[in-house]
């Protein structure tokens, strides 16, 4: 009997958290100045300093219960394309920076999901918790085609949403609980001890 859907989430989950935690500390202890440009810090300032005096009144009038839900979204729909304008400059810098960050969880997930799998040469922590294991031809390239381009770079090009949802599809109702990245990289999730075929 091939490993279900749950075990295999269970597994990633089990996998995934201490890389986000990994990647929490080093963004914020290190790699999160790095990534702001030179003059970030100041334009977050006017950034905000505009966002009061443009939204300022408003926001506490409906805080104080001054103006409706509707009134409230009446008058931001009204100043939100001059405050756009005035603070064009200021918000691409915050995009850059935001765009940065993004790239840096993605790329820094992966690079250390891929590590941590070849070390572990496929038996990661989360697998042996679970009592899985892959089955087929187990080594660094296969471990890279399977967890980084067709697991992880599919998931990131699919917006995750898309990739996701395929491998739920193919591990619920294909007979050999196979995902793509299985049938590419001729592996299989199977609980650790048992032999295949079957």
């Amino acid at each position: 009997m091939r490993v279900g859907l749950f075990r295999r989430i269970g597994s990633f989950i089990v996998d995934a958290m201490p890389i986000f935690v990994i990647l929490s500390l080093l963004f914020q202890f290190f790699v999160g100045d790095l990534l702001k440009q030179d003059n970030y810090d100041t334009m977050y300032a006017e950034y905000e300093a505009l966002r009061v005096q443009y939204f300022g009144d408003i926001e506490e009038q409906y805080a104080n219960d001054e103006i409706t839900l509707e009134e409230y979204q009446l008058e931001f729909n009204e100043i939100n394309p001059q405050f756009q304008d005035a603070s064009e400059e200021q918000y691409a810098v915050l995009f850059e920076y935001m765009v940065r960050v993004i790239m840096y969880n993605v790329f820094g997930f992966i690079l250390i999901y891929y590590v941590y799998s070849v070390f572990m040469k496929g038996r990661t922590l989360g697998r042996r918790l679970l009592k899985i294991e892959l089955g087929g031809r187990v080594n660094a390239w296969t471990l890279f085609v399977r967890e980084v381009l067709w697991k992880l770079g599919y998931w990131v090009v699919t917006f995750v949403i898309g990739g996701v949802i395929l491998d739920v599809v193919l591990i619920s109702f294909s007979k050999k609980k196979q995902t793509l990245r299985d049938i590419v990289t001729r592996t299989y999730v199977k609980y650790e001890g048992v032999d295949y075929p079957f």
